[in-house]
């Protein structure tokens, strides 16, 4: 597939697509009354998604896959990438720990005070049930992968490739990446990730290796989210319990950071020499023109 083909795909359009689709969510999420009402709807968001994607795709025959995975990928390969996926999505948890911490312990006082004026909650009826479990299981670790890669690393990115180079594109896209997902903790650690993913697709030239990396960094918090929601009791801490947590931490975010940078060096020190898979846009006019 010509790279320069991916210009039919109107981002335009498709940001359209999605606004109309998150207000008719939104409709939904308050005319209905359904269990699991929120996870349903980001089912219907993601599949929805998807399908405009894949209709895209079939419309202009799009190709995501230049190289087998058999070709590209080695164990040691496999273990590169993993590694620095799930220290990613594990500094992102003690990072957010450690910002709690440290909050409750600057309002401890107030936090107690808000507390006793409220009765403890049962969390044994609050906790999510086995529905809510499927379907954000399915939402993050199999939809969200799919068409997250398809549209931010197999047509933007490559998109970005025909009039910058890939490492400004792989920047690019991934800031845009990191930008959808709100929260200001996750635009951080969602930047890094998407240009982890971003190389490991120009290098790899095979969707389905991010989109496995993506469903993997997923799962990890897929198993967070599953753990936070084990306990039946809210029990606050006392000072010296939260400065201890908040000093383990601490440590582990020192400890993770050390081997991120690590691992860095180690495994993407080619990133410089990383080429464009495809002409400049400019370069490919100049020769259609001769």
């Amino acid at each position: 597939m010509d790279y320069i083909d991916l210009k039919n795909f109107k981002l335009r359009y498709f940001i359209l697509f999605a606004i109309g689709i998150f207000i008719a969510s939104f409709i939904l999420l308050f005319v209905t009354d359904i269990p699991a009402s929120e996870e349903w709807i980001t089912f219907f968001v993601s599949v929805s998604c998807l399908m405009y994607l894949m209709h895209q795709t079939k419309k202009w025959n799009f190709t995501y896959n230049e190289q087998p995975i058999h070709n590209t990928m080695s164990k040691g390969r496999w273990a590169k990438y993993l590694s620095i996926t799930a220290c990613f999505q594990l500094i992102t948890v003690v990072f957010t720990t450690i910002l709690l911490t440290i909050i409750y312990l600057v309002f401890e006082e107030h936090i107690r005070e808000l507390f006793s004026f409220f009765p403890m909650m049962d969390l044994e009826e609050v906790r999510p049930s086995l529905l809510v479990y499927v379907l954000f299981f399915i939402n993050i670790c199999i939809l969200a992968p799919i068409y997250e890669e398809m549209l931010f690393r197999g047509i933007l990115l490559r998109r970005f490739t025909l009039r910058w180079s890939p490492q400004k594109s792989i920047i690019i896209s991934s800031i845009i990446f990191g930008i959808i997902h709100l929260n200001p903790i996750n635009v951080v650690f969602a930047f890094a990730l998407g240009c982890v993913l971003g190389y490991a697709y120009l290098k790899t030239k095979n969707i389905v290796i991010p989109m496995l990396l993506h469903s993997f960094n997923n799962f990890l918090a897929f198993i967070q989210f599953v753990y936070t929601n084990q306990t039946t009791e809210i029990d606050l801490p006392t000072t010296e319990a939260a400065r201890q947590v908040l000093l383990l931490n601490v440590a582990y975010f020192f400890i993770l950071t050390a081997v991120i940078i690590f691992l860095l060096v180690k495994y993407y020190k080619n990133f410089r020499q990383l080429k464009n898979p495809a002409p400049k846009l400019e370069e490919q006019i100049d020769i259609e023109t001769v």
